[in-house]
């Protein structure tokens, strides 16, 4: 957007360092006397050219904040939306581990009955080939 422009371009060291120097320039040729002293002191012209500037640098800086603000919005607003869809996914996820948990330690038991079982089978068989 054009405020957008226009505020960057405004809030830059460009700008300053170039308004700086033509106020300078300015100043500098109304006080010399080489030149025709078309805004001799107090510079009544320079005055009106800042207040000029000024009055739309406001309007125009505050646009410039205000589409910035709404763009904040939107992105709090999406951000806060992926948000709650991670969290979702973490309840998901952590479910499934917890059933992924549940069905390991159901195998576990199974194969330490298993192991028992064999081990009793083979102490027998031992202690049966001793006998």
């Amino acid at each position: 957007m054009l405020a957008d422009k226009i505020a960057a371009g405004i809030g830059s060291w460009t700008f300053l360092v170039v308004q700086t120097f033509l106020v300078l320039c300015w100043v500098t040729a109304n006080l010399i006397g080489f030149v025709n002293h078309w805004d001799p002191f107090p510079f009544i012209l320079l005055n009106l050219l800042f207040s000029v500037q000024a009055a739309y640098t406001g309007p125009v800086l505050l646009l410039a904040g205000n589409r910035q603000a709404q763009k904040d919005r939107l992105t709090l607003e999406h951000a806060a939306e992926e948000a709650e869809k991670a969290d979702v996914q973490n309840v998901e996820i952590l479910k499934a581990i917890e059933q992924n948990t549940e069905v390991t330690i159901q195998i576990l038991r199974h194969v330490e009955s298993l192991v028992s079982d064999h081990m009793a089978e083979d102490a027998k068989r031992v202690s049966q080939q001793g006998a």
